[in-house]
């Protein structure tokens, strides 16, 4: 559990620097990045009860919902950092980018959800194949 607190912290840490490095500067940059860690604080929240349930470590358990909550979490983890980025950039070229502000966070779980369904069904065929 501590390792995902740690990962959020980092992610929050290099969300800033990638931020001052940027021309926008102020309170709202500073939501965008705590905005678009909401997917990682609720994945951080689902496997915390899953991990509390079964009673093991995520990576202890070996089960396909375990699978797809790992890449779940890898995935937030990837867009959570490049997504404030990708955001900043789209709204020095783009004048209606609040609404991809506003949506980051549901876009992030939404690619999530597609590579971790993706990613459990080629262990399922590739676990299929080996037997």
């Amino acid at each position: 559990m501590n390792y995902r607190i740690y990962s959020i912290f980092s992610i929050f840490i290099i969300n800033i620097i990638m931020f001052n490095w940027h021309n926008q500067h102020g309170i709202f940059s500073l939501s965008i990045i705590l905005w678009a860690l909401i997917p990682l604080f609720g994945f951080h929240y689902i496997i915390k009860q899953y991990e509390y349930f079964h009673n093991k470590v995520l990576t202890e358990i070996r089960s396909y919902s375990a699978w797809v909550l790992f890449f779940s979490w890898i995935t937030c983890i990837c867009f959570s950092i490049t997504m404030p980025y990708v955001i900043n950039i789209i709204s020095d070229t783009n004048s209606h980018y609040i609404s991809l502000y506003i949506l980051s966070p549901a876009i992030t779980l939404f690619i999530a959800t597609i590579s971790a369904f993706t990613a459990s069904i080629i262990l399922l065929l590739i676990f299929r194949l080996l037997r």
